[in-house]
């Protein structure tokens, strides 16, 4: 699965618009934190739900993706 998910992240990441998202803080910023939707939430952020662009995300579309707020309350799998 690891090997998959660093696909995924490879092909997806120039996608990737978490850098866009009101949610998205410096302390994420800081740790170039993308591609929630794969990689889970954010393991050393803290922060306030402030919006979320995960609906209209390009990277949701290309992978069929259902949920939000990745950053948060984690991955597509860890959310299923």
């Amino acid at each position: 699965m690891t090997e998959d998910k660093n696909t995924i992240i490879a092909q997806n990441r120039a996608k990737c618009i978490c850098h866009s998202c009101p949610t998205y803080n410096e302390c994420m910023r800081a740790d170039d934190q993308l591609l929630f939707c794969v990689t889970g939430k954010s393991p050393t952020c803290t922060f306030d739900k402030k919006g979320c662009l995960c609906p209209a995300c390009p990277v949701t579309r290309v992978l069929g993706l259902k949920r939000s707020y990745y950053c948060i309350r984690g991955s597509e799998q860890e959310q299923k």
